[in-house]
């Protein structure tokens, strides 16, 4: 099935420590192009850690850069008490924030069901 022509903002995080990046959400957005652009704009200065819209935005430290017309990178940062700790700590994440045009989707093919085998049909298996 051929998609092309809808408009839609994509997040990444970062995962783990070994510097991967996740696709997190897909975001269809009507107004088209600069509809998306303005979604994504405006996703990067409330986001949370993971990507999605932060309840307090307020709550995290945040660096956007706009690395590209319809790109953000944001540095977000969280700071808390650990229980046993005398200061608090600062962790920071990050997440990537892109516009992109679908131009083509199609469904998942069905996975075939495993081949009938000589001891599968020994055991009464079918």
């Amino acid at each position: 099935m051929s998609g092309g022509g809808s408009w839609w903002v994509l997040v990444e995080t970062s995962v783990g420590g070994d510097f991967r990046w996740e696709l997190v959400r897909t975001i269809p957005v009507d107004g088209g192009r600069d509809g998306a652009v303005d979604r994504a704009a405006q996703l990067a200065r409330t986001c949370s850690d993971s990507g999605f819209e932060a309840e307090e935005p307020e709550a995290y430290g945040r660096r956007v850069f706009r690395t590209a017309e319809t790109g953000w990178l944001v540095e977000v940062a969280r700071s808390y008490w650990p229980n046993d700790m005398k200061s608090p700590i600062t962790l920071k994440t990050h997440v990537r924030i892109a516009v992109g045009e679908l131009e083509h989707e199609s469904e998942t093919p069905v996975a075939p069901p495993p081949a009938k085998g000589r001891l599968r049909r020994a055991l009464g298996g079918s």
